[in-house]
């Protein structure tokens, strides 16, 4: 767009002599001249608000149609239209435009990812169309791991235009962010390069005021400069986060200006950025734990809101950032383990230990090549706990003991007892009650013998499903009754949930169903305020087992509906399996042998994709009351 009136009046009539040299006076003479005409002026790209003013007509029978890559913001508007990156289908109607629809179709999952990786923007799904319609051998899957690897985005591309682009012309891409950014100021331009560089999906101001070494204040003020410009969005007040093709030409940018030490600086910062905010997440987690104190604080404060941002299904979470940090620092990996085992109350309220396996695996794997004992143990002890979750036993047994026996060599007692809970799943998995109730004994010794309250509260809780199981029901609700007035007193709201859900599993044990559901919904409630939809989950599971214990089978059927939708929202497989066989049970004694058969086939289904045993003994599930 031009920058002046005076090359817009000669088309209005206006002879070049008759242009006043100064800007005020020719937008006062552009104002003049189109002040009785009737025309709609078009300022596409627009830089800022300064740049337009002077073409603004000052008449209501002229109207202005201005386009721009900021928000210009100080414009007299009367309609603002913000044009947002285009939903899955449309972009894959773009994207199928180009490359044809049989290749879409043919790589329906994988057409989605490139959609997504391009972040719906038009231009680069065309440029990538043109990559793969150029290339009819390559698979779609071969570009998705060509845009997930370290290579430049759209290498070799000129931008799309009828005409060539000429020998050594930028990337469509580059072409068309570079005028934006290069209008950045240097800390602005230097913030947004380095926000790329951790490859996560949202930040923070004061995780942008890490990565920066900016103080928060001045985090924030280029963070809303960035987002006004259009090179950031906010999702919600006080977030940011990159469109994935800026992050990839941020990430060049940083590659080609900021020195490997300032890049290897700021992910470093990042890193004790986050292992602060899951310190403190974890303090309010599990009140009480030494493990706290055992995590060396960072030089950023913790805020007890960062749970969203920390595990975030729909993003890269903590970890995933995390493993990409320390591939690129390996040095970062005692960090890294640690932020691992801050963040473990959060996997497990969550049930997003799926979404944990492969940074886990890395991160287990640099500590490893590393020699890092401390960090070996506390990145295997979370690896065993995801694949025990799981159900992959062997490979969770063998994880646990390797990891068991790096913490031993450097005495991280905290861990070892977390890693005895661990393998006493495991066993109660395999349905080895006797060995599971060893295991349950040490792990309450070792907490004691450290001194962790928490510990010793959880390790006790944790028994409770294998002493009902060796028909020690007695025990099992005075370990419940216990543990209930502890989590209470420490003010453990996630321990009191758990407590809860163990006495209405006694009760129904005990023939008192009536309570057994009482209990359940108590625990469910506390755990929905306290965050944690697997708390949820198992209530609905095991409120199913009391309501069919008590004969209410429509009570039990709708309770059971519910506990299918709730495991399947967290993919939470054995709780699946427990949730569709009680219904199915629920279904038969009302008559209904359709649905029962039905919801006994998808059972039987769920079971032969995840791999699970035939009778899957998850430790977190209502054991049958006839069994023990």
């Amino acid at each position: 767009m031009e920058t002046s009136t005076s090359s817009r009046l000669p088309s209005l009539g206006t002879h070049a002599s008759q242009i006043p040299a100064g800007r005020q006076e020719r937008a006062a003479l552009f104002r003049t001249t189109v002040a009785d005409r009737r025309i709609l002026l078009v300022l596409d790209d627009a830089r800022d608000t300064a740049q337009v003013e002077a073409l603004l007509p000052g008449t209501p029978i002229c109207a202005v149609l201005v386009t721009g890559r900021s928000t210009l913001d100080g414009l007299p508007t009367v309609r603002r239209v913000r044009l947002e990156p285009l939903a899955v289908p449309e972009a894959l109607a773009v994207l199928g435009a180009v490359v044809g629809p049989q290749r879409i179709a043919a790589e329906a999952g994988q057409a989605q990812a490139v959609a997504e990786r391009c972040g719906g923007l038009p231009l680069a799904l065309r440029l990538a169309g043109a990559r793969l319609a150029a290339r009819p051998s390559w698979t779609l899957s071969d570009f998705v791991r060509l845009l997930d690897g370290g290579h430049p985005a759209f290498p070799a591309l000129p931008p799309f235009s009828v005409f060539p682009a000429p020998a050594g012309s930028q990337d469509g891409i580059t072409a068309c962010l570079r005028p934006g950014y290069d209008l950045l100021e240097e800390e602005e331009a230097r913030l947004l390069r380095l926000l790329a560089l951790a490859r996560g999906g949202a930040t923070d101001i004061a995780g942008a005021a890490a990565l920066g070494g900016l103080s928060p204040a001045r985090a924030g003020q280029f963070l809303e400069r960035l987002t006004g410009r259009g090179l950031l969005e906010s999702p919600r007040p006080g977030v940011y986060r990159q469109y994935p093709l800026l992050r990839m030409f941020a990430a060049e940018r940083s590659h080609e200006q900021d020195r490997p030490e300032e890049r290897e600086a700021a992910v470093t910062r990042f890193l004790d950025h986050l292992l602060a905010e899951a310190r403190t997440v974890h303090a309010a987690e599990r009140p009480g734990h030494h493990v706290v104190g055992l995590l060396p604080p960072g030089t950023c404060p913790g805020r007890p809101d960062s749970r969203r941002r920390l595990v975030d299904p729909d993003h890269d979470g903590a970890l995933a950032v995390a493993a990409q940090i320390v591939e690129a620092v390996p040095s970062a990996v005692a960090v890294a383990a640690d932020l691992a085992l801050a963040v473990e109350p959060l996997l497990e309220g969550s049930y997003l230990w799926a979404d944990s396996l492969e940074p886990l695996r890395r991160i287990l794997r640099t500590a490893q090549d590393q020699g890092h004992l401390r960090a070996a143990g506390r990145a295997g002890h979370l690896l065993g706990s995801a694949l025990a979750h799981l159900g992959r036993l062997d490979e969770a047994d063998r994880i646990l003991d390797a990891a068991e026996h790096a913490a031993r060599a450097v005495s991280d007692e905290a861990v070892h007892t977390g890693i005895l809970n661990r393998r006493a799943h495991v066993c109660q998995y395999r349905a080895h009650w006797l060995q599971a109730d060893v295991l349950h004994r040490q792990a309450v010794t070792a907490a004691e013998e450290y001194g962790s309250d928490w510990a010793c509260r959880n390790a006790r809780a944790n028994s409770v499903s294998t002493l009902l199981r060796l028909s020690r029901r007695d025990e099992a609700a005075e370990i419940s009754r216990t543990t209930l007035a502890s989590a209470v007193g420490a003010g453990d709201q996630g321990g009191e949930a758990y407590a809860l859900y163990n006495l209405g599993l006694t009760a129904r044990h005990l023939g008192r169903t009536d309570e057994a559901v009482d209990r359940h919904r108590q625990s469910a409630a506390l755990g929905a305020r306290h965050g944690s939809p697997a708390m949820e989950a198992m209530n609905l599971v095991s409120e199913t087992a009391a309501q069919l214990a008590g004969n209410r089978l429509p009570a039990a059927v709708e309770c059971g509906e519910r506990a299918v939708a709730a495991t399947r929202r967290l993919r939470w497989h054995t709780a699946e399996v427990r949730a569709l066989r009680l219904l199915g049970s629920a279904l038969a004694a009302a008559g209904d042998r359709r649905r029962a058969r039905a919801r006994l086939e998808q059972a039987a289904a769920v079971l032969a994709l995840s791999g699970l045993p035939r009778r899957p003994h998850d430790p977190l599930l209502p054991p049958d009351a006839a069994s023990a």
